[in-house]
Parts: structure tokens; C-alpha cells; sequence
């Protein structure tokens, strides 16, 4: 019986942990798309929608998506540069609201303290590459789901 509890506790703290990843992809996807778009980059829907995908590869995709956007803008006009300057410093805010405000929301679904989804996650990253990136929070949600229920048991029992 507890053991049901505690895989029903699994399922529902990894579903908020993804639902809320798929509403920060959303988001993103959507600030590229607004800041692609307010500083003249061509095809700004396609290729905010494309660099809002990279931007799901860990440590890569968010500067293959900052050098899509400077791309496509640099070939379709040389002679300003302040707009490739306005698209790195938007890039800059999506990083910053994406690693700081959006991320560790999600953390915060699955039942992980926000502050300590940064450090895991930063720590896994220097431990197990990105792979670690991707898996730590949703590995330490997983373990703070069984170490509760544990708890729960020494208590009753």
C-alpha cells in the first residue's frame, strides 16, 4: 500500500516537473520569437521558433540559438551593428530569466527547493556533463518523494 503512495507521489511530482518544462520551452520559444521580431531579424518566426528549441539542448543550444539569430540578422544587413548588440543583450535576458525564474520554478512543482535546483543542477553539470543537467532534478525529486515517504513511516511506525 505505501509503496503505491509512494509511486503515485513519483508520477506527480515528475508530471509537474515536465508540465512546467513544457510551459518554459513555451515561454522561451515565444520570448526569441518577440525579441527576433523587434529587432528586424528576417524570418523572425521561424528562427525564434527554431533557437527556442536549441535553447532545450543543454549548454550548446542556448549559444547556437544566440548564433542563429546573429546569423540570419548579419546576412541580411551589414552595415548596422547595434541590432546584433540588441539580440545579444535579448538573448542575455531570455538566459537570465530562463536559468534564474523559469527553471527553478519547475524544480519548485516537483517538490525541490528553487535555490537547491541551481546548485544540483550546476553541480551534476560539472560531475556528469549534460546529461547530469537534464537528469538532477527530476533524480532529486525522485529521492525527496522516497526520503519523505521514510520519514512518513518512521513516524507512524
Amino acid at each position: 500500500m505505501r509503496g503505491m503512495g509512494v509511486g503515485s507521489e513519483i508520477v506527480e511530482s515528475l508530471g509537474a516537473y515536465f508540465k512546467a518544462q513544457v510551459w518554459n520551452a513555451i515561454i522561451v520559444v515565444a520570448l526569441y520569437i518577440a525579441i527576433f521580431g523587434a529587432t528586424g531579424v528576417p524570418w523572425w518566426l521561424l528562427t525564434g521558433l527554431v533557437a527556442g528549441l536549441l535553447n532545450l539542448v543543454p549548454h550548446l543550444g542556448p549559444l547556437a540559438a544566440l548564433g542563429l539569430g546573429l546569423l540570419v540578422k548579419w546576412l541580411s544587413s551589414t552595415d548596422d551593428l547595434m541590432p546584433l548588440v540588441w539580440i545579444g543583450a535579448g538573448w542575455l535576458v531570455i538566459q537570465t530569466l530562463d536559468g534564474f525564474v523559469l527553471s527553478p520554478r519547475a524544480a519548485g512543482r516537483a517538490g525541490v527547493n528553487p535555490w537547491l535546483a541551481i546548485a544540483i543542477t550546476i553541480g551534476a553539470a560539472i560531475v556528469f556533463g549534460p546529461v547530469g543537467m537534464l537528469l538532477a532534478v527530476p533524480v532529486v525529486a525522485v529521492g525527496l518523494v522516497i526520503y519523505r515517504a521514510v520519514e512518513r513511516g518512521r513516524r507512524t511506525g
